[in-house]
């Protein structure tokens, strides 16, 4: 067996391997998947409500990078605890908030209200360290069709659970100031099992959004390694990330000079 034959197998391998984990990974989540729409536009006429009651034009809010963040203010799931680390990496980065980007939390419920809208703005607002202007985190909702429309412009899809509520990912979705999509940042876990956002992610995902460039996860990846000087929890993250791509392309390294050993015992 030549080399190109078996690097090829182990190519397939791997990307079976990380299809495989994923799909166990997100397996109450196979039918609210969420498909990468980089590149896309968000049309011009879609309206909501915000948490004063007005209605709002979308487009009229992206008027800088801003982050979509969909969710439902009545979740008992992943929503709330998503938001609550916004708060915190709110924090963090050297961008602020109103004035480098903004954030639009849309409820994907057609039932809540402006009111619920306004007691989650209410309650993120208290727990972020860094003070926040009114068009810095807005939070909106809208009728069924407006919310349709918007999430299957993303690629950000759900489902009714039969016990309640929406099964649903979590992500974030980074657009430019013309409303096109350029990433989609995927929030990692801590030990606790609380969603973790690397600053340093969060900040290249807004500084794309403010150049208006298409970033692929790959991509985010490799400029998160090569862009900043990480430290405490974001440097045993990347350490971790680039240890494990080192162990890939070592065990690969061995396998070719096998595969090479055993093609030139076999012809001689």
């Amino acid at each position: 067996m030549n080399s190109f034959k078996v690097l090829s197998r182990i190519f397939i391998s791997v990307l079976f391997f990380f299809f495989i984990t994923a799909r166990l990974s997100f397996a109450d989540y196979k039918t609210a998947e969420v498909i990468q729409h980089l590149g896309t536009k968000i049309p011009n006429d879609l309206k909501f409500t915000d948490a004063e009651g007005k209605i709002v034009s979308l487009k009229e809010l992206i008027d800088k990078p801003t982050v979509l963040d969909f969710c439902y203010y009545r979740c008992a799931g992943i929503c709330t605890p998503l938001m609550v680390e916004l708060t915190d990496i709110i924090g963090k980065v050297k961008y602020e908030p109103g004035k480098d980007y903004n954030i639009i939390s849309i409820s994907i419920d057609e039932n809540e209200t402006s009111k619920m809208a306004f007691q989650k703005k209410r309650a993120m607002f208290s727990l972020c360290s860094r003070q926040i202007p009114d068009s810095g985190w807005i939070f909106l909702t809208g009728d069924s069709t407006n919310i349709y429309r918007l999430t299957d412009i993303t690629g950000f899809h759900f489902q009714r659970s039969k016990y309640g509520g929406f099964t649903h990912e979590g992500v974030l979705i980074f657009v430019d100031k013309d409303g096109k999509i350029v990433q989609y940042l995927n929030p990692g876990n801590t030990k606790a099992g609380d969603f973790q956002i690397l600053p340093s992610s969060f900040e290249l995902a807004v500084k794309s959004a403010s150049k208006g460039e298409v970033t692929s996860a790959i991509e985010s990846v490799l400029k998160t390694c090569y862009s900043f000087i990480p430290k405490g929890n974001d440097l045993i993250v990347l350490l971790a990330v680039l240890a494990s791509g080192i162990l890939t392309i070592g065990v690969v390294i061995i396998i070719i000079k096998k595969a090479k050993l055993t093609d030139s015992n076999y012809k001689a």
